[in-house]
């Protein structure tokens, strides 16, 4: 059986996800309402995953899992249609992340662990069937932080090993493995995560100029499509044909826009397996993606009709 898509990532977690109004640091607070909180698996790979499989998109997740919570992510993914899962199983806890969402106030927190130590066995028996798995997909992306243990060069060897085989590639992430790949393997589709950090291949990301300078240097490096996060509700598009803007055209509350990135990336991935390589209208739909995904809390996008209709929901400007 063949797949879409081969989704890694090294680094997965247990999201605890929270509605508490009025939330604020140093008080107590209960959950009565089971319907308030929610735990599922995740990782932006795993987002992905999750997101792309209610809109038809098959997709193999690998990385680490370890312990009890590895367990729970695996029993949480083993059931949800079109994902297949081949994880290694390391010594470590798989870690756990904690997002309290407050809809009054318009918050967001979050709360992430680091991750298990992977040795250099449990890495050998990845790469290995990383190898191996590798034949049954098109599509490849790497995403999220990297646990303890690896080198910073494991993104860069992956997409390496994935360009060699004529896969496309796509990446998220940030941090001194995001900025390795990018210089040494650069896949061809790159969404920046803006998230913690601004700083990207040594730049501080505070005007205009300098998300142009960045991101048009990510197209040198061999980018086709490149995506970075703009102020909130904005997104920066850069492709060898121009860079445009994507603006919302109505303000989302930003207590809606966890996962939204993902969401991004989800309808990138969609609309190039399904559709065909026309960078920028991939990049239309993948903020059509995020902008319904600010419909609902949780890992969801809205159907493939509704996505389409998001289209209508911001605006597209050319910068050069």
């Amino acid at each position: 059986m063949e797949y879409d898509l081969l989704a890694l990532t090294l680094n997965p977690s247990l999201d605890r996800e929270f509605v508490i109004e009025n939330f604020d640091s140093g008080n107590l607070f209960r959950i009565n309402n089971p319907s308030n909180s929610d735990m599922e698996a995740g990782g932006k790979g795993i987002n992905v995953s999750l997101m792309i499989s209610d809109l038809g998109v098959s997709s193999i997740n690998m990385g680490f899992l370890g312990g009890f919570i590895g367990n729970v992510i695996q029993s949480k993914l083993s059931i949800v249609k079109n994902i297949t899962t081949n994880f290694i199983y390391c010594t470590e806890e798989t870690r756990e992340n904690i997002e309290i969402i407050d809809p009054l106030k318009n918050t967001i927190t979050e709360i992430n662990s680091m991750g298990p130590f992977i040795n250099e066995n449990d890495l050998a028996h990845f790469i290995k069937r990383y190898k191996s798995v590798i034949s049954l997909v098109d599509h490849v992306l790497v995403s999220g932080s990297i646990p303890p243990g690896l080198p910073i060069t494991i993104y860069s060897d992956l997409i390496s090993y994935a360009k060699k085989q004529g896969k496309t590639t796509y990446m998220e992430a940030n941090g001194p493995h995001f900025e390795e790949t990018i210089r040494n393997n650069c896949p061809m589709v790159v969404k920046p995560d803006l998230r913690k950090s601004t700083r990207i291949l040594g730049k501080n990301l505070e005007t205009i100029e300098d998300y142009l300078e960045v991101g048009e240097k990510i197209i040198d490096y061999g980018a086709r499509l490149v995506i970075m996060s703009y102020h909130v509700f904005g997104d920066m598009v850069f492709t060898k044909d121009g860079t445009w803007l994507f603006t919302a055209t109505k303000e989302i509350e930003r207590s809606h826009l966890f996962g939204a990135g993902d969401a991004f990336m989800s309808g990138i991935v969609t609309y190039l397996i399904k559709k065909g390589y026309d960078y920028l209208e991939a990049a239309k739909f993948g903020m059509a993606a995020a902008i319904s995904s600010t419909n609902y809390i949780g890992k969801i996008l809205g159907a493939e009709e509704e996505i389409e209709m998001c289209k209508s929901k911001f605006k597209v400007e050319k910068i050069r």
